[in-house]
């Protein structure tokens, strides 16, 4: 008796979800470092600007393709580039 051969299963989207979270984050890292590379002091600030230039991208991309993995990876972009600005902030004496 001959089986019927079996249906290629599904992919879920979890390596392509992780894929796009990889891909966003290591384009992050990318523009902070040469951000920084170039300019120590204020390289930080323009590095956070690059990322809410990263962020609408992403939000768009998310709304035209219907994949929220790009919001979340939006997201993460901004949450990191605005934790990497304000700890490199020196706040002055409070006295």
């Amino acid at each position: 008796m001959i089986t019927p051969p079996e249906p290629p299963k599904q992919d879920t989207g979890n390596k392509v979800n992780g894929k796009i979270l990889g891909y966003n984050l290591l384009a992050f890292v990318g523009y902070t470092l040469l951000a920084a590379l170039a300019s120590p002091t204020e390289g930080w600030f323009f590095a956070f600007f690059i990322s809410i230039i990263h962020f609408v991208i992403a939000v768009i991309a998310a709304l035209a393709t219907r994949r929220w993995v790009w919001l979340l990876a939006g997201a993460l972009v901004l949450v990191i580039g605005f934790g990497t600005c304000v700890s490199n902030f020196k706040m002055g004496d409070m006295r």
